[in-house]
This record gives C-alpha cells, structure tokens and sequence, in this order.
C-alpha cells in the first residue's frame, strides 16, 4: 500500500501546474480521488489538499528565481485565478510576497514527502475481523468537513433534537459514520442513532443512512476524541493491514458510543 501511495504521489508530482487525473490517482493507488485523500491525511498528517498547495507554493519559487515571467502568469500556472489570491496565499506561507522573494528575501522550503512505515516497537493494539450485518442509522450529515470538524455534527444533532427522541428511534446506540465523498476533498459524516423506526426518523427531519453488510477491522481503544480515534486508524494503515494483507475496502467505517469507545474500519 506504501509503495503504491509513493507511486501516486510522483505522479502528483507531476501534474503540480495541471489538471490531476483522478482515474489516474485510483489506477496508482488503488483508490478513488477521495479515498486516496482521506487515506493520506491518516498517513501524513495533513490533508492532501494542504500538502499539494505548500508544494505549488514551493515550486513557485523556482519559477520566480529561474525566470522573468510575469507573476500573474506563475499564479495561472499554479492554479489561481489572480495575482492577488497567490500573492495572498504566498505571502501566508512564505511570510514574503513573490516580488519580495523574487528580489532575495528567505522563502520557506516545502519538499515532496514519501510515506513509509512507522512500526514502533512494542506498539499493540486488539484488533479482531467481524462481519457487520447491514444497519441504518438515523441523523445530522454534514460533507466535505475535516475530521477534526466532525465534533461539530454532534452538536448540531443535539442542538436541534431531543435526546429521548432520538433514543426511541431504534436501540438507543450512538454512532459516527464516515464515508467518501464522490467528488471533492474531505469526508462526509453522519452523527446519529441507529434506527428501526425510519418513518419516525423521516418525520424528524433526519437523514438515514443505510450502511451494507462488510466486514470490518475493530479496534477498541479508549481516551480523547478525536486524538484516540486517529491512533488506532494510523495503527491499522502501517500495522496491522500491511502485516495481515488486508486493504481498505471503500466501505464507511464508523465509531461506536457505548460504556466504552470502539472504531470500526472498512
């Protein structure tokens, strides 16, 4: 999976001042655009798009030193629309404008990463395989947020509905569902119940969300959200899939609330 990833992002690379070809980006990788994005943020800590735009910005500079093209010209090039937006956003990064840098003042170095496997030594965490029979669940969806943002949905859930209501639903069972979007960056989210009155739960305004049958790797783990949850998806991305051959399968994964905490990956 490593290998494959490093692979895609050469090509990346390659198309930093062009269109990305995202039929490209599934056939390197393995995934779609934007699971291939949401699998790269667990990796390398940052968004896809964050790392593409620092690299643009990095090779802006080159253009700058190298040559006596217009600015206006290095900004189409890099994908923006004025002069003043890459200005803007060059100066946010570099903590100098082009003309500046261009006429020698320090800009910042951003150089292409390569993900590798990061398997400390003694690091363990229980994870078993289980079939997951289909379910639904019943709530608050917000799409194309970041991770961190998905604490949010939450509050927007109980910020408009009654907790016991929601409770009557189905079996009174917490979870967050993720999955990918179809196009664009970042994750869809649902916070909700599970539920067996849809009806109900179509007459309260929420969106229900079928999740099919799959299996799935569990991890139990325990501590603060969001920081615990990306620990265990970073243990199963260089540990334990790679050592046990399993991929992921595209399907949403999902966090369980009960007396403890389990994450559940696809």
């Amino acid at each position: 999976m490593i290998n494959r990833f490093n692979q895609t992002l050469t090509y990346l690379e390659s198309v930093l001042d062009s269109e990305i070809d995202k039929k490209k980006i599934q056939q390197l990788s393995g995934y779609s655009y934007s699971m291939f994005s949401r699998l790269f943020s667990v990796l390398a800590e940052m968004t896809l798009s964050e790392y593409l735009r620092k690299r643009r910005l990095s090779g802006a500079v080159h253009d700058l030193k190298q040559n006596s093209d217009k600015i206006i010209d290095i900004a189409m090039k890099y994908g923006y629309d004025s002069a003043d937006s890459f200005s803007t956003a060059f100066k946010k990064f570099h903590g100098a404008t082009p003309s500046e840098v261009r006429n020698g003042v320090p800009y910042k170095v951003f150089p292409k990463i390569q993900l590798s496997l990061k398997i400390s030594g003694g690091k363990k965490m229980n994870v078993t395989i289980e079939k997951k029979a289909a379910f639904a669940v019943a709530g608050v969806l917000e799409a194309g947020i970041k991770s961190e943002d998905c604490p949010k949905v939450w509050d927007k859930l109980y910020a408009t509905y009654d907790s016991n209501c929601l409770k009557k639903l189905g079996n009174a069972q917490l979870f967050g569902v993720c999955s990918e979007l179809s196009e664009g960056e970042g994750i869809s989210y649902l916070a909700g119940v599970d539920v067996t009155d849809k009806e109900e739960a179509q007459k309260l305004g929420l969106t229900i969300l079928e999740v099919e049958e799959a299996e799935y790797a569990v991890i139990p783990v325990r501590g603060n959200v969001p920081d615990s949850i990306h620990e265990a998806w970073k243990y199963v991305l260089e540990v334990f899939f790679p050592e046990n051959g399993y991929r992921h399968s595209g399907a949403p994964d999902f966090y369980l609330f009960s007396d403890k905490f389990a994450s559940l990956s696809g």
